[in-house]
């Protein structure tokens, strides 16, 4: 029983260690290898070169995983040698699974651990009346291939879509008039617009509300050992860390929503860790709802797990954070050359 105490221990150094346990031990064993999960680039969000500091995504899963004491090593692909590799084994699992896109039969989900709301943006016209595509007919629409080629988006038929390979080439689109709107993440477009902001220029329009409401979810191989166990801890620990300000604080977002006391109004949540100057919440339109449950007069202020009873004490408690405003998490030198001639 005590050497099987010291296997479990020092497995969690990872498998060389285990390996180097069992055989001086004299066991027969075979150490468990790591979660091998993959996902497509993503600006901000999936790290397109080992390293990337704005990999926001990234962060969070490797977060969670050592929180639930899981082995997992995350890898970036393009979508053709993804899907190839999650049919073949290569891969256990996706750690940024869009949802519009077509689920695998072999494969387990989680929750949706971040939403995705996506605006339609401008670079001319204010978007306050559209609230549907309709209200752009034949209008060229440009986004990613990921978004405009899965079944919810081919239903579309009042405009036509202006395909890219990454968001880069999407923003290009729009700078060089070759599309009318574009279509993205509002996390994303509000980075961008950070850029703009950063070089003098006029932020682009964004529609009021998203024209489609869509989420990021973690997938398992189904006959990979525990995957719903592990898909159960993470769920868990996504749920907590929403509540707490630490969410807010790996995805760099200011604000979000989400019903904390289960009396069925959403509460604001944010972190001391973020920049605040500005309206309240309840005037931005930057609010990331984590649940589809409405904020009310009946919202609490949470700040770092801390709850405030109205907007004045969070406000208060606010006014001796210290932080600085973020520069934007795209990168500035990919986007230079597009910006001087925006």
């Amino acid at each position: 029983m005590i050497n099987m105490v010291w296997v479990g221990k020092f497995r969690q150094a990872g498998k060389l260690g285990s390996l180097l346990l069992c055989s001086l031990w004299g066991f027969q064993c075979i150490a468990q290898s790591p979660l091998k999960l993959v996902a497509n680039p993503l600006p901000t969000m999936v790290a397109e070169e080992p390293g990337a500091p704005s990999a926001r995504l990234n962060q969070l899963i490797t977060n969670a995983f050592a929180a639930i004491n899981v082995d997992v090593l995350l890898e970036t692909d393009r979508p053709a040698f993804s899907g190839s590799g999650l049919l073949t084994g290569r891969y256990d699992g996706e750690y940024a699974h869009f949802n519009l896109q077509d689920r695998r039969d072999n494969l387990l989900f989680s929750k949706t651990y971040l939403p995705s709301h996506l605006y339609l943006a401008s670079r001319e016209h204010t978007l306050d009346e559209v609230s549907q595509f309709s209200h752009i007919p034949n209008s060229r629409v440009a986004t990613t291939n990921s978004i405009a080629n899965s079944t919810e988006l081919r239903r579309v038929k009042a405009v036509s879509w202006a395909r890219n390979p990454t968001v880069l080439d999407m923003f290009k689109q729009l700078s060089e008039g070759r599309a009318d709107y574009a279509l993205e993440d509002g996390l994303i477009l509000a980075e961008f617009n950070r850029l703009l902001a950063d070089s003098a220029e006029q932020p682009l329009f964004l529609s009021p509300k998203p024209l489609i409401t869509s989420g990021f979810t973690l997938s398992i191989r189904k006959d990979y050992p525990n995957a719903q166990q592990i898909l159960n801890d993470f769920d868990a620990y996504i749920a907590t860390i929403q509540k707490d300000g630490r969410f807010n604080k790996i995805m760099a977002i200011t604000w979000t929503s989400k019903d904390i006391n289960a009396d069925g109004t959403a509460d604001w949540i944010t972190t001391a860790d973020a920049h605040h100057e500005g309206p309240a919440p309840m005037s931005l339109k930057e609010v990331v709802p984590l649940d589809k449950t409405p904020t009310g007069t009946a919202s609490l202020f949470y700040i770092d797990g801390k709850a405030y009873p109205d907007w004045q004490s969070a406000q208060q408690a606010l006014s001796n954070t210290r932080a600085l405003p973020r520069p934007s998490l795209l990168d500035h030198e990919v986007y230079k050359g597009m910006l001087k001639r925006w």
